[in-house]
């Protein structure tokens, strides 16, 4: 417990402290968070703590998903409502930076029904790699969004679109009801 504890507090950590840019000053800040390969096979847990673990994993999945949704309807339309678009890139990088904290090992598919390949933890350097791109076109499209520039939104978005399909293509698995 103590050691997830840790990973997330350094995580977060290096989450507040990596903008390139300051904000104000017309660039699409990108925030460059580093999840180490460690961070997702450090921390085993299992049990009720691997349970919970994967229904927040899924729980925050569903999120992200629905956020996608919304902000690709708004993006799309030709005139988003930068309201809306501001609170789901704001609600999507928070999701996107606490993401690394929900592949603990011990929480592939022999603990439990999960769309998550065990290929997770067995290629940690890909994998977070491929986190780190998530979390950094999310940061990036929170950027635009918040300098309410809808001019920017579609190439951001469309980055962050294609950190998710990257991952999914390898490390999300199909899940037939």
């Amino acid at each position: 417990m103590r050691t997830v504890f840790v990973a997330s507090a350094v995580i977060m950590a290096l989450a507040g402290c990596s903008k390139k840019d300051q904000p104000g000053q017309g660039s699409i800040n990108q925030l460059r968070v580093t999840v180490p390969a460690s961070a997702v096979a450090a921390a085993a847990v299992s049990g009720a703590k691997a349970k919970a673990v994967m229904h927040e994993r899924h729980e925050g999945m569903e999120k992200v998903g629905k956020a996608m949704k919304l902000l690709a309807r708004q993006i799309k339309s030709g005139a988003p409502d930068m309201a809306v678009v501001k609170t789901k890139a704001a609600a999507m990088n928070g999701l996107a930076q606490k993401s690394s904290t929900w592949f603990p090992a011990g929480t592939g598919p022999d603990a439990g029904k999960t769309r998550a390949k065990a290929d997770i933890w067995q290629k940690p350097d890909d994998f977070a790699a491929k986190m780190n791109a998530f979390q950094s076109a999310s940061a990036g499209l929170n950027t635009a969004a918040q300098g309410g520039n809808p001019e920017s939104l579609t190439a951001t978005f469309g980055n962050l679109g294609k950190s998710c399909k990257s991952c999914h293509d390898s490390y999300r698995t199909e899940m037939h009801h």
